[in-house]
């Protein structure tokens, strides 16, 4: 004669406070995907990649508002073919992507050549930044956007590129460092 009826139902959510001793504590890695941690008796689940890109574009976002060194410029230019749509893209987008801290400029018919990029973003994957935020502000091409909406695509776009996947195993102090971080945004 079992009475009592136990259901899981989705909480309000969990107010992190920045105290140290208030921060989720990690339990495990689900699937590679997944951070379990515990906190007052509640049970939460991060997304690794969603928190990673949270914590990024914030970074990006504080980084292009205090205007502190955004563009580093490159010895040797690395060279991108772009299509018709992608250099009209570039061009519409250009003063954007130079706030941002990219210099990309014409050097060919479809050939452009990126001087400098935003000093959190690795010179080598520059060519692929580049045109993940093509690829992103194409999709959303046509709809109406002022260069502040623009450039917050680009930040979100590099902090998408940037941040963790899923099925990448972490270790303890970077499941730690990661929840940490996102207590510091979360509030």
């Amino acid at each position: 004669q079992f009475e009592r009826q136990d259901t899981i139902r989705e909480g309000e959510g969990v107010h992190w406070e920045l105290d140290q001793q208030s921060h989720p504590r990690v339990l495990a890695q689900i699937d590679g995907a997944y951070i379990l941690c515990q906190k007052d008796g509640n049970l939460i689940f991060i997304d690794q990649h969603a928190a990673h890109e949270r914590i990024l574009f914030e970074r990006y976002k504080r980084e292009y508002e205090n205007q502190t060194d955004t563009s580093e410029k490159l010895l040797l230019p690395i060279l991108i073919e772009l299509s018709v749509e992608e250099s009209y893209i570039l061009e519409s987008a250009g003063e954007a992507l130079k706030r941002v801290g990219f210099d990309i400029e014409s050097v060919g018919e479809k050939l452009f050549a990126i001087r400098s990029v935003p000093a959190f973003v690795n010179p080598r994957d520059a060519k692929e930044a580049a045109r993940k935020i093509l690829d992103e502000l194409s999709f959303q091409e046509g709809k109406s956007k002022g260069i502040e909406e623009i450039v917050q695509t680009i930040l979100i776009t590099l902090a998408c590129h940037s941040a963790i996947r899923g099925n990448f195993p972490l270790k303890r102090e970077e499941m730690d460092r990661l929840v940490a971080d996102l207590a510091i945004f979360h509030t």
